[in-house]
């Protein structure tokens, strides 16, 4: 059908440009074309000649090439959603009852708890939740609001709810859907970064506050348990707050603080430049098709980081299964621009202070 389509497209521009590129999805198709003749001020034309297909037609440039998208006219919905609001309410669900274990509320060994004590389950566990979220809001709509802002058709973020008790942050994390392809790099690298940069700074408040009411304490035999890895930006905070942790001292991190760190943790997941995460968004934006041999040196970073944190085999899995190389955009031959360039950088400087070669660790 997009066969078919592509020549019909072809037929009726073909006195105005040649055809060299179709990109297709679900909800649309784009032509990219090299015109014969200028066309920046043909725009209408060329939409009368498209319209008999029966679909939206929007002219995203006509120099130095025509690039045409076609998205089915569909009727607009305006039911509520859903799925998205439930999903989210089971997370803040999971998180509270998450944040109350945090808390020291065993409701495991004793379920009915919840139902006896309702309010001290919810009290107790909603900073950690509310921390979280925040920092889970903050990233995907960072990501949700520069793809409407360029036009690319997203869904709503999804979140993902986890078995409190069995998981220690009570989520799995969120995700949004793109039903379009990008452009150019810049939308690229916009989409990329906002999501990971709006998280972090978030997560900064967060651990800021969870640090001030955190506790120094010596270490003893009776403290045991997770131990968690320490980011340059978390020691940071931490100098700058409690002043040095010394000797044999060490940070017992309050719940809220701990939500901090888990939004760096996230931060510096997503900002691993392979495939379709975050930092591969951004490696490709800035390096091109050096983006590859980036993703591949990174794979050999993790694997020789397993032997530290055995998680790492997970990270590994997913960049293969995404693919560690990205795939070009539409239109690869327009600039990033000097601004855009200094925002990637500071993205590679952010998963820089916030990485961990072992997240976390047990002394049981």
């Amino acid at each position: 059908m997009t066969d078919n389509l592509a020549q019909q497209i072809s037929e009726k521009l073909s006195d105005m440009a040649d055809i060299i590129a179709v990109f297709s999805s679900k909800k649309e198709i784009l032509f990219k074309g090299l015109p014969k003749s200028d066309l920046r001020f043909r725009e209408n034309e060329i939409k009368s000649r498209l319209f008999s297909f029966g679909q939206n037609v929007d002219i995203i440039s006509a120099d130095p090439y025509l690039l045409v998208r076609l998205r089915r006219i569909e009727a607009e919905k305006t039911g509520f959603p859903w799925i998205n609001v439930i999903l989210f309410l089971l997370t803040g669900v999971t998180t509270i009852l998450t944040g109350a274990l945090w808390e020291g509320i065993d409701w495991i060994s004793d379920p009915l708890f919840i139902f006896k004590e309702p309010f001290a389950v919810i009290f107790g566990g909603l900073p950690f939740s509310l921390s979280l979220l925040a920092i889970l809001v903050f990233h995907e709509f960072g990501h949700y609001f520069a793809a409407r802002y360029h036009g690319v058709n997203v869904s709503l973020p999804y979140f993902i709810p986890a078995p409190p008790g069995i998981t220690i942050i009570g989520t799995f994390g969120a995700f949004i859907k793109s039903k379009s392809a990008f452009i150019n790099k810049r939308q690229l690298l916009d989409v990329g970064a906002a999501g990971p940069l709006a998280g972090l700074v978030i997560s900064i408040i967060v651990l800021a506050i969870g640090i001030k009411s955190s506790t120094i304490q010596p270490m003893t035999d009776e403290i045991s348990g997770i131990f968690f890895g320490e980011s340059l930006l978390f020691k940071f905070i931490t100098h700058l707050i409690k002043g040095p942790v010394e000797g044999e001292n060490v940070l017992i991190i309050s719940s809220v603080g701990f939500a901090g760190w888990v939004g760096m943790l996230v931060t510096m997941f997503n900002l691993i430049p392979m495939g379709q995460l975050d930092g591969g968004h951004i490696a490709y934006a800035l390096f091109g098709k050096m983006q590859k041999s980036i993703a591949l040196l990174a794979l050999v970073a993790l694997a020789i980081l397993t032997f530290y944190w055995q998680g790492w085999m997970v990270w590994i899995f997913i960049g293969l299964l995404l693919r560690p190389k990205h795939p070009p955009t539409v239109m690869d031959e327009v600039p990033l621009g000097r601004g855009r360039k200094i925002v990637g950088f500071i993205s590679i400087i952010a998963f820089i202070i916030c990485f961990v070669p072992s997240p976390i660790y047990f002394d049981i």
